[in-house]
C-alpha cells in the first residue's frame, strides 16, 4: 500500500520536473521530444502499477458495508476513467508534438484547430480523470478499513507523499501566473467539491482516518492543491495595481 502511494507521488513529481527541464524538450527521438515519450509511455505505466498495488491492498481487507456501493461497481467506473485518462494523455501527446512544429505559423487554421486539442480538451480529460481515480479509490477504501490503526511513522510518510504529489499536481494543472478564473476555476472547484464530499462522508459516518491510509493521502493531496493555489493567487493579487485588483476580484466572483 505504502509502496503504491510512494510510486504515484514520485511519478507525479518526476513527470513535473522533467516537463520543466528544457534539455528533455530539446532532446528529440524520431522527431518527438524525449519528455513526450516519457509522458506517454513511461510515467503512465508506473502510475498504473502504483494504482494496482493500492487497489489490491484495499480489496484484500475485510469488507464492511458502510457505503451502499459494490466493489465491482466502483472498480468498473474507475476503469472507465482510467481508460479516458490515457485517451487525454494521447490527445495531449499528439497536440503537443504538432504544436512544436506549428507554432511558427500561429495564424494558420490548423494551428487553431490543434490548440483545441493541445489546450483545454486534453488537459481537462486527463486532470478530471486523475481526480476521479483518486476519489473512487478513496470511496472504495471506506468499505475496507484497516483492522488496526495506522502507525504514526506510516501516517507521516503518507502525508509527506501526499504533499509532494499535491504540490507537483498543482504546478501541472494550474496556470499559476494567471488570475483565478477561466481554465483554473473549474479544476479548482472540482478539487474543493471532492475534498468536501470526502470530509462529509467521514463526519456523517463517524469514521476515523487512522484506519484509512488512502483517504489520508487523498484528502491531504486535495487540500495541498487548494492551499498552494490560493496562496499563489494571493501573491498575484498583492502585486497588482488598484485597477487590476478590481478586475481580479471581478473574475474571482464571476460565475
Amino acid at each position: 500500500m505504502l509502496t503504491g502511494i510512494l510510486l504515484i507521488s514520485l511519478v507525479i513529481f518526476i513527470a513535473v520536473v522533467s516537463y520543466k527541464r528544457p534539455k528533455f524538450e530539446e532532446r528529440v527521438i524520431k522527431n518527438i521530444p524525449l519528455v513526450a515519450w516519457l509522458n506517454i509511455l513511461v510515467f503512465p505505466l508506473f502510475f498504473y502499477y502504483g494504482l494496482v498495488l493500492i487497489v489490491l491492498n484495499i480489496v484484500s481487507r475485510p469488507r464492511v458495508a458502510i457505503l451502499d456501493f459494490e466493489d465491482v461497481s466502483l472498480l468498473s467506473v474507475g476503469m472507465i476513467f482510467l481508460i479516458y485518462g490515457f485517451v487525454g494523455l494521447s490527445v495531449h501527446f499528439v497536440g503537443k508534438v504538432l504544436w512544436r512544429y506549428l507554432k511558427t505559423n500561429k495564424r494558420s487554421k490548423i494551428y487553431a484547430v490543434n490548440e483545441i486539442f493541445h489546450g483545454k480538451l486534453s488537459h481537462y480529460i486527463t486532470f478530471v480523470c486523475a481526480y476521479m481515480l483518486i476519489f473512487i479509490t478513496a470511496l472504495l477504501e471506506i468499505n475496507h478499513p484497516l483492522s488496526t490503526k495506522l502507525p504514526f511513522p506510516y501516517t507521516l510518510a503518507i502525508i509527506v507523499c501526499a504533499i509532494t504529489g499535491g504540490f507537483s499536481y498543482a504546478k501541472t494543472i494550474f496556470f499559476t501566473s494567471g488570475w483565478f478564473g477561466g481554465y483554473n476555476k473549474p479544476l479548482f472547484s472540482i478539487t474543493a467539491v471532492l475534498l468536501l464530499v470526502l470530509i462529509n462522508l467521514y463526519r456523517g459516518n463517524g469514521l476515523k482516518l487512522a484506519y484509512y491510509p488512502i483517504n489520508i493521502f487523498a484528502m491531504t493531496l486535495l487540500f495541498t492543491i487548494i492551499w498552494i493555489f490560493v496562496v499563489r493567487q494571493f501573491l498575484i493579487y498583492s502585486k497588482l495595481s488598484k485597477r487590476l485588483r478590481l478586475q481580479f476580484l471581478s473574475r474571482l466572483l464571476s460565475v
